[in-house]
């Protein structure tokens, strides 16, 4: 007898808006199961917010790390190293907390739960932007893509713009992502000087070609008048032997 259950698979990599994900949040927590994910948050106002995400495997852990942090000193970002949002949390994110301070987190285990808060008053640049990735020692089997740094995370994380492993490594030739900056060269040149390069070519032929037809119908000009002026100026032609003074009768 074969016991069927739905099987739920993590997104590669997804981007969250925290004003959308929370809109029409009840007293539950939302959970994802995510390979990767970008979380952000901008100038949000009396917003009340929880959600869990969840690794594949229990192998693995989150590692999160921070783009932008900039938050009000009445916000709060509270992140739980686990499922649950009650208890004591790991860290407590405010206006004192900075990028550098902050650095990059692991969680323990294979889930993290984000609690956000924040007030009626917000200013220009308030928010954050969080990247959050699952990974994985190699030592429990590395057959996805692998970090510089030695992390392990899934090949559909790479070569999507945003550094999974911290390193940036999977951005990188090291994941063979083709280099954009070759790809939008032509001989050598990128796009916008070869287009102005072929334009101008284009524009002194133009030039060339204009002045070509000028000097040839002005020597076509020039060799009419010659001519038209040499027809004018040539004598009748006359009888050989004729005299060319008028004759004279006499009477005897």
């Amino acid at each position: 007898m074969l016991l069927c259950r739905n099987v739920v698979l993590p997104d590669s990599n997804k981007y969250y808006r925290t004003t959308s994900l929370c809109l029409h949040q009840n007293d539950q927590a939302l959970y994802k199961k995510v390979d990767g994910a970008v979380v952000t948050s901008e100038n949000e106002l009396n917003l009340k917010c929880v959600i869990t995400f969840q690794t594949d495997t229990v192998l693995q852990r989150f590692m999160l790390r921070f783009e932008h942090l900039a938050l009000d000193c009445k916000d709060h970002l509270y992140i739980f190293d686990g499922d649950q949002k009650f208890g004591k949390y790991e860290h407590d994110l405010s206006c004192r907390s900075t990028r550098s301070d902050v650095g990059t987190i692991f969680t323990q285990g294979n889930y993290v739960t984000l609690k956000y808060e924040t007030d009626n008053r917000t200013h220009a640049g308030n928010g954050f932007k969080l990247i959050i990735t699952a990974v994985k020692k190699p030592n429990t089997g590395c057959q996805t893509f692998r970090c510089l740094n030695d992390l392990c995370i899934s090949k559909n994380l790479t070569c999507d713009g945003v550094n999974h492993c911290g390193d940036n490594s999977d951005e990188t030739s090291q994941a063979n992502c083709a280099d954009e900056s070759a790809t939008k060269q032509i001989l050598g040149l990128n796009f916008g000087t070869f287009v102005s390069l072929v334009l101008g070519i284009f524009l002194i032929c133009c030039v060339c070609v204009v002045g070509v037809i000028i000097c040839v119908f002005r020597k076509e000009a020039q060799q009419r008048q010659l001519e038209t002026e040499a027809h004018l100026g040539t004598p009748h032609s006359m009888v050989v032997g004729q005299s060319p003074y008028p004759s004279k009768t006499y009477f005897v």
